[in-house]
């Protein structure tokens, strides 16, 4: 590693301790707002413009050697955990709720919002739109520019608007 990457990692870690989070590296634009709950662990990065809000009685949780990429939006008003060692590419999205109420003709308010669970190892691609409500497995890959709106087995790639099963993976590097 050159001698400003080491610095700019240093620096990183350097943000992180300022808000709180020892050992977290947080990278340059990062914006952390909201109420809520953050649970940054050792080991985790936020990268470079990412904006993250955590509602009232809301947790974000991050694990170790997880990440959330560069310009990434995440809303989080009830739950989201990203798994040890997982990575969310950059431009994606993770929502847990729609941020509107929806009524529908019988008068039924539908639900709104559900926690979002992302296990470990999984690869997020770029662009990416998680949904609520949803969980994605250990292990799996959501290939780039897809909409996952329904829970993703373990070990299972998955591609698409919506998106769907295009295959099976033992690891990904």
């Amino acid at each position: 590693m050159t001698f400003s990457g080491r610095l700019r990692r240093a620096v990183d870690y350097g943000r992180g301790a300022l808000r709180g989070f020892r050992r977290v590296r947080i990278a340059a634009g990062v914006r952390l707002s909201g109420p809520g709950t953050y649970r940054l662990q050792p080991g985790s990065c936020v990268r470079e413009g990412a904006r993250i809000w955590v509602g009232p009685g809301a947790t974000l949780t991050l694990e170790h050697g997880s990440a959330i990429g560069a310009r990434n939006v995440v809303n989080v008003e009830v739950g989201l955990t990203i798994g040890e060692g997982t990575q969310v590419s950059w431009d994606s999205q993770l929502l847990d709720t729609d941020f509107h109420r929806i009524t529908d003709r019988d008068g039924v308010v539908r639900e709104h919002s559900g926690a979002i669970t992302i296990g470990e190892h999984v690869l997020i691609g770029t662009g990416v739109m998680v949904l609520k409500g949803v969980t994605i497995g250990d292990g799996a890959v959501v290939a780039a520019g897809s909409v996952v709106t329904k829970s993703v087995p373990p070990g299972t790639i998955v591609a698409g608007n919506p998106a769907r099963p295009v295959g099976e993976l033992s690891r990904w590097d």
